[in-house]
């Protein structure tokens, strides 16, 4: 057992500790039984991986949100809010409305040559509130896998670095702040393409900084 709920609630156990954080609201739902895996493989026509049944059978997806207020007007550093929302399988599955991710990962705009692979993308966690900015777990060969993509509206996914397990232990670190996720990707972060990223992962290092101050 990884201890995976007992990690996410002893965030926000310590998040509730910080003075400056208000509104926080946590949200989670009931491990799924080994009986229900069984039910949605063959629903789904999929075999589930060990590593993502691990993770769904301690908590069904978890929402956390938070708001941190500086202490005094005169700081530099405004009001921010950390963000995480990992969806329940079966809506990381079947998607908004159930259209398996239609017109979010894929639709007509897509490539002929890409668009098998984009199929077999589900969104397991929302990073960004307002935008189609997430990381996804892949069909491969069949299994629902542990591979994670970052997915960006209009951009090619980004293949990460690291497994489920990693990717929860880092969530946690970063507390919900954004775009840590591209620091373990291939990709290279001093390109003028990711002149955005780059800059918002700078804003988030320096408010985990403020947060653990």
């Amino acid at each position: 057992m990884k201890n995976y709920l007992k990690k996410i609630e002893d965030l926000v156990t310590e998040l509730k500790a910080i003075p400056n954080i208000s509104n926080l609201v946590f949200k989670k739902n009931t491990g799924i039984r080994e009986e229900d895996f069984a039910d949605y493989a063959d629903e789904f026509s999929i075999k589930i991986a060990k590593e993502v049944k691990e993770f769904y059978a301690e908590v069904d997806g978890f929402s956390l949100t938070w708001k941190y207020n500086p202490d005094t007007s005169g700081s530099p550093i405004q009001p921010f809010e950390g963000y995480i929302n990992i969806l329940p399988f079966y809506k990381m599955f079947l998607g908004t409305n159930d259209n398996l991710w239609e017109n979010e990962i894929w639709g007509n705009q897509t490539p002929d040559k890409d668009l098998s692979f984009y199929k077999n993308l589900k969104i397991f966690d929302y990073f960004e509130k307002d935008n189609i900015h997430c990381v996804c777990l892949e069909i491969s060969d069949g299994t629902l896998t542990e591979n994670l993509w970052i997915f960006r509206e209009g951009y090619k996914p980004l293949q990460m670095k690291i497994g489920l397990e990693e990717y929860i232990e880092k969530l946690i670190s970063a507390k919900g702040l954004w775009g840590w996720q591209y620091l373990f990707t291939k990709a290279d972060l001093s390109l003028d393409e990711y002149e955005g990223i780059r800059e918002g992962i700078k804003e988030s290092i320096t408010l985990r900084s403020e947060l653990l101050a």
